[in-house]
């Protein structure tokens, strides 16, 4: 784990400038504070470490494989990257992002986590610059117990000093300890965040599976439906040209009809004339 020397004068609370861009898929960004580009701190990740080549990323000015980092520092926490391989002093500060930026309400949590980082160590600076002027004014006492008091007195008044030391040694230690579990707090809030996000993730692409699959059956019910329409036009078209058959038959049926009436019309007529001839 990579952390910020509380004792370094460097320039890391100034606020730098931001840039995010997207290239093949991946966050790009850079950080500077004022003309010097900075790589963000990092944290030790066993499962995310070491080359990238699968994606075959090199930094712009060496041309080497860059190295797979986990970021560690405000709303950026936990979000993997790859930087210039190169040593401090030599990085050329190519910084490309792989994770995408946190939803707002994880970056929120983050910056409240931070901040409380930020005030215990602000306390326990103040803490040891309030432990030294103690000191100091003990100091100044003792020599003033060196001109006024014997020897015995002075020891007595030392080891009085001492208790009150020690007793601020003990408070220094406790707030030192609160510090190491708002640490760990921390932590596990940012694995929980990650979790729960996983798990949105999943559902997700859990529910598009299924989308896609009722869509496919949708579609292959649409299909059968299309053909069983296209069945149906060539029966209509069979039945119409039954009926069209069917009516011409009909047609020359009553055309013969028609045909035997008059017939037999002409034959009722010659009989009447045959009977008439016979009664004569």
């Amino acid at each position: 784990m990579v952390l910020e020397d509380e004792s370094s004068d460097d320039n890391s609370s100034l606020p730098y400038m931001y840039s995010e861009t997207s290239t093949d898929g991946l966050n790009q960004a850079s950080y500077s504070i004022g003309a010097r580009v900075r790589v963000p701190f990092s944290l030790e990740d066993p499962d995310y470490k070491g080359l990238e080549l699968d994606l075959m990323s090199f930094c712009d000015k060496y041309g080497k494989p860059s190295e797979r980092l986990v970021a560690f520092e405000g709303t950026m926490t936990r979000r993997r990257f790859l930087a210039c391989a190169e040593p401090e002093g030599q990085n050329c500060g190519f910084v490309q992002w792989v994770d995408e930026q946190w939803p707002p309400t994880m970056e929120n949590e983050l910056l409240k986590l931070w901040s409380m980082v930020e005030e215990s160590k602000s306390a326990r600076v103040n803490d040891n610059l309030e432990s030294a002027l103690t000191i100091h004014h003990l100091t100044e006492e003792k020599n003033k117990l060196d001109a006024d008091y014997d020897k015995a007195e002075l020891v007595a008044g030392m080891k009085a000093e001492m208790a009150k030391k020690d007793a601020v040694t003990e408070k220094l230690q406790q707030k030192y300890e609160l510090l190491c579990n708002l640490t760990s707090a921390q932590a596990t809030v940012i694995q929980n965040l990650e979790l729960k996000n996983m798990t949105e993730k999943e559902l997700l692409s859990e529910a598009r599976m299924n989308l896609e699959l009722k869509n496919a059956e949708f579609t292959k019910f649409e299909e059968k439906l299309t053909q069983e329409k296209l069945e149906l036009k060539f029966q209509v078209a069979d039945l119409l040209k039954l009926k069209e058959t069917h009516n011409e038959k009909k047609y020359m049926l009553e055309l013969k009809i028609s045909e035997l009436m008059k017939a037999e019309e002409m034959l009722k007529g010659k009989i009447k004339g045959i009977q008439a001839i016979l009664q004569n």
